[in-house]
């Protein structure tokens, strides 16, 4: 992986409706941000699990375009083999179009369903315990819409 394409967030839920995933979560990240240095190696995890259930797991950089290879290298210093991408500028319009109530925290987490509709929310670092919740009702056939909030207690969702 030399570069990450550019992606906004048109494309990006253009490229859920076509994947052939029944769902696919979005984690938002930076390579300068703590808490996604630490999630990023278990939502690769995550990948390869959840991939015979045919729920997908792609990961967008909101780096600068200056600071990619910042990007690249972490993604292969933890040999992440999941679609990565660099969010398009302005980012206005990228959170906007991903989730209108997100206000820019990272890292933030979006699952969507085959038809790129915005299922669930976690804006702030996701545990893969809360992940696998909402992943296993959705699976399930359960309703799943809604936001895990930053600062509340693990396990709390607002519907």
């Amino acid at each position: 992986m030399e570069s990450l394409a550019v992606v906004s967030a048109e494309d990006l839920l253009a490229t859920i409706r076509t994947s052939g995933n029944k769902a696919t979560l979005v984690n938002a990240w930076a390579s300068w941000c703590g808490p996604c240095r630490e999630e990023l190696p278990m939502l690769a995890g995550l990948a390869r699990n959840l991939k015979p259930q045919s729920i997908g797991v792609v990961l967008v950089s909101v780096d600068e375009p200056e600071d990619q290879t910042k990007a690249i290298a972490f993604l292969k210093s933890f040999e992440i083999q999941v679609p990565a991408y660099l969010a398009a500028r302005p980012l206005g319009p990228f959170k906007e179009g991903l989730n209108p109530n997100w206000p820019g925290m990272l890292p933030a987490s979006f699952f969507f369903d085959e038809q790129a509709r915005l299922r669930h929310f976690w804006g702030g670092e996701a545990f893969e315990h809360e992940l696998m919740q909402v992943i296993d009702d959705f699976v399930a056939g359960k309703t799943v819409d809604g936001e895990t909030k930053f600062g509340l207690a693990p396990g709390l969702v607002e519907k």
